[in-house]
């Protein structure tokens, strides 16, 4: 059992826990819980090291026994540890250590989502779990944007990180990237009503930051904007709660949720 939490391991899960450059250095990230670690399992993900306590519950430990018949590193570790490594207030007593998924795009992408510059964490996860939820196809993340392997983000996303692919996007690859598809940007008050739009069409639906909106370079091949109507008392809306409105209306245009149910 491990005991300390200077040992090298241990560290090395408080760094990825904390520092977007060893995630990205390493190629890591961390899931915590028994939900995400089965859907690991169930999507058959690589996994590169389990920490567990001894307190789990029998369905815990036979979590732990297939998860190290797959070939991964399993480390005991004492309450403290696990304390110390969890990025949670009640840490569950199982956290796994995984690559970065490397899922492809589709060659032929006709529903994307763009974030441009969200710096939320919790927004992110949302939106992530929300996108794969209403059958988006890739999400194109910007330079500025939250790293999606945050494990606040990860926590919110609920296992989207292991079905959706996630790519984060230059500048000068925008125009190429997005050719063939109309980029419409989400804003409070500006262009058609979301519910006004013909959605069937190949789309990428660009949600931006709190604070200032999306940038200048995908406003300058954006085909133009679309708003959710609120009373004009309201503030402008969480931008998770705005893209899962919007997206679902696309789900719905598109292919019906019936056919996503499916």
């Amino acid at each position: 059992m491990i005991t300390s939490t200077t040992n090298r391991n241990v560290k090395l899960v408080r760094a990825l826990q904390t520092r977007r450059r060893t995630r990205w250095e390493q190629g890591l990230f961390v899931i915590e819980g028994v939900r995400l670690a089965y859907e690991v399992i169930a999507e058959g993900l690589p996994v590169h090291s389990v920490f567990h306590t001894d307190n789990l519950s029998e369905r815990g430990k036979g979590l732990v026994n297939t998860l190290a018949r797959h070939g991964a590193e399993v480390y005991m570790v004492s309450e403290g540890v696990m304390k110390a490594a969890s990025d949670t207030e009640s840490p569950p007593g199982i956290l796994l250590t995984l690559p970065m998924p490397k899922i492809s795009p589709i060659e032929m992408i006709d529903f994307a989502l763009v974030i441009d510059r969200l710096a939320d964490p919790g927004n992110m996860g949302t939106i992530l779990r929300t996108a794969f939820a209403a059958g988006v196809q890739a999400v194109f993340l910007t330079k500025g944007t939250v790293d999606p392997f945050n494990p606040k983000v990860v926590r919110a996303a609920m296992g989207a990180h292991f079905r959706l692919p996630i790519r984060y996007i230059e500048d000068p690859r925008v125009n190429d990237l997005f050719e063939g598809l109309d980029v419409l940007i989400a804003e409070r008050g500006a262009g058609t009503p979301y519910y006004q739009v013909d959605w069937r069409t190949p789309i990428a639906l660009v949600i931006g930051g709190e604070a200032e909106g999306p940038g200048d370079v995908l406003r300058s091949i954006a085909l133009g904007g679309v708003h959710i109507p609120v009373r004009e008392e309201t503030e402008s809306l969480n931008a998770a709660v705005a893209a899962g409105v919007i997206l679902f209306e696309i789900a719905r245009q598109r292919v019906g949720l019936s056919s996503l149910e499916a």
